[in-house]
């Protein structure tokens, strides 16, 4: 028995989704490898230059098999010495190291392939007698770590792991995420044309692809909590036909517990799909149905949360304590335990207005979340009650556990972050209200959408918003990996003399993604896909 009632699986037959007819085929798997080459290419296009903190730890467990950062000690603010309290020594950074783990398998694979690159480099800084460390910027702490990597001879290597970590782990990752976003979309029953351009949506009208364009372990929560909240609903019932329950239940587990691996606050998602694996176990198998649920989704979890056990008994000596218990002291870590303590309505406001990092303003499309209740009060909406429900508490859980959290003051640094996981989760309930509001209403939607969040994918802009609009329509477009190598020419490209230009890169990434969509399919594909139920 499901929870969805008739009216709302009456409005399902009724409702034209984006002026269609509902399909609930299954998308092609040319559609699904189109859609997520597409992403991969883009994604890639807008590769970051900035080395974070989960790139330390990526290059210290590949480079020297261990987990201590003691040689970049002072190059990043969240690096520390463990305290004497702590029964373990050593330098560490405070964050959980799940998304490090997952992108030092890229880079420990082509890791032979940097060391002969970086080795040929220092070899002719060594012969030419004579280096310097130029960085054109006005930001002196961006200066000194760019002066500071250059001198212990890992400039290019850090440049090398980043490129490696956003191109082979975070945009294949974001752009599974689109594809999954597709699957869960037609199986509301959603056109598959107007399907695909929707996914597209999430991809580029989102943050989505601003945080993709580094290692970023909050996009990674909300990537993986997405992925066991479909393979519990499972709308195309793809999975169903595949697995059994007890494997969905397993599978969802783990990618729980991955989310736990990767912060703590991916706890939140961890027990929210708990809590929906034991809902569906109640509603389709019965109140007997729901300890074992229980049980086998905690077994799924169990993997990674002992692997995070793991790390912080071998970094700290204890594996119950997070990282940050062991920080040494910094602004509003007196405020509850270490910065967290309860919700506060000016924290409650920057996530959610702050022009910098706030979510509406990064990402104004999600506005028409807000409007869910009401179509679906109309009897209009194709989501499902149960699931929206999954998708509201989501979102809400993050937004209240974050405004107790005064880090989120210093979310200006690199832009919106902490909601990153509750992106695709607002966001279908957005795509159930696109259909339904006047066409120009879902036009300026999709357009405000999309225009702020390329021009911070392109700008990087510290400053919000509004200036990394105004940074575009005044310099023109361009690519955050050219803006960083133009001020760096005199090492890598004396020939630019600070002057390049992105405008070959978007050709590229243009021959590409039209190759990926015009490039007829093989016939026996063809023959395939004509085979498929419509």
């Amino acid at each position: 028995m499901s929870s969805r009632t008739d009216a709302t699986a009456g409005a399902e037959s009724r409702a034209v989704p984006l002026r269609g007819r509902p399909s609930r085929g299954r998308p092609s798997r040319a559609l699904q490898w189109r859609v997520f080459f597409t992403c991969w290419v883009l994604f890639s296009l807008h590769f970051a230059t900035d080395f974070v903190r989960e790139h330390f730890l990526v290059t210290s467990m590949v480079d020297d098999r261990s987990f201590d950062l003691g040689k970049y000690y002072g190059m990043h603010p969240d690096i520390f010495r463990n305290p004497p309290e702590a029964p373990h020594g050593g330098v560490h950074h405070g964050a959980n190291p799940g998304i490090s783990m997952i992108a030092a398998v890229p880079y420990l694979l082509l890791k032979p392939v940097v060391d002969r690159v970086v080795e040929r480099d220092l070899a002719r800084r060594k012969a030419s007698g004579a280096d310097t460390a130029a960085y054109r910027d006005p930001r002196q702490m961006r200066i000194a770590f760019y002066q500071r990597a250059r001198a212990l001879g890992v400039d290019l290597r850090f440049g090398l792991i980043g490129l490696i970590t956003q191109v082979l782990c975070m945009a294949p990752l974001s752009a599974f995420s689109v594809v999954i976003v597709l699957r869960l979309l037609l199986g509301m029953g959603i056109r598959e044309r107007s399907a695909t351009w929707l996914s597209l949506a999430y991809a580029f009208c989102t943050p989505v692809l601003f945080r993709t364009a580094y290692l970023n372990q909050n996009l990674a929560i909300g990537i993986f909590a997405l992925l066991g909240f479909a393979v519990l609903w499972d709308p195309l019932r793809r999975a169903t036909s595949r697995w059994g329950w007890n494997a969905r239940l397993f599978g969802a587990g783990l990618m729980g517990g991955t989310c736990f691996l990767n912060d703590y606050s991916g706890a939140l998602a961890t027990g929210l799909l708990g809590v929906y694996a034991l809902w569906l176990a109640w509603d389709d198998r019965g109140a007997r149905a729901v300890i074992p649920a229980g049980a086998v989704y905690t077994l799924g979890a169990l993997g990674p949360i002992l692997v995070l056990w793991y790390y912080q008994w071998a970094a700290f000596g204890n594996f119950i304590l997070p990282p940050q218990n062991w920080m040494a002291p910094v602004t509003w870590i007196e405020v509850g335990y270490k910065g967290v303590g309860g919700p506060q309505p000016d924290l409650l406001w920057m996530l959610l207005a702050e022009p910098r990092y706030g979510l509406f303003t990064s990402a104004p499309l999600l506005l028409l979340a807000l409007a869910w209740p009401y179509y679906h009060a109309r009897r209009a909406t194709l989501l499902p009650l149960r699931e929206a429900l999954v998708c509201l508490a989501m979102s809400l859980a993050f937004v209240v556990f974050f405004s107790a959290v005064q880090y989120t003051r210093l979310q200006w640094v690199t832009g919106i972050r902490y909601l990153m996981p509750v992106i695709p989760f607002l966001f279908l309930l957005t795509a159930d209200v696109l259909r339904l509001v006047p066409r120009a209403v879902s036009a300026v939607a999709l357009l405000a959408g999309f225009a702020v969040d390329w021009a911070l994918a392109m700008t990087r802009s510290q400053a919000g918003v509004v200036q990394a609009i105004e940074s575009v329509l005044r310099d023109g477009v361009s690519l955050p990996v050219v803006t960083t190598l133009s001020k760096m020419t005199t090492q890598y490209l004396p020939w630019g003399d600070g002057r390049l230009t992105a405008t070959p890169l978007f050709v590229l990434a243009a021959l590409l993604v039209a190759a990926i969509w015009l490039v007829p399919l093989p016939r026996r594909a063809r023959g395939a896909e004509a085979a498929q139920p419509a």
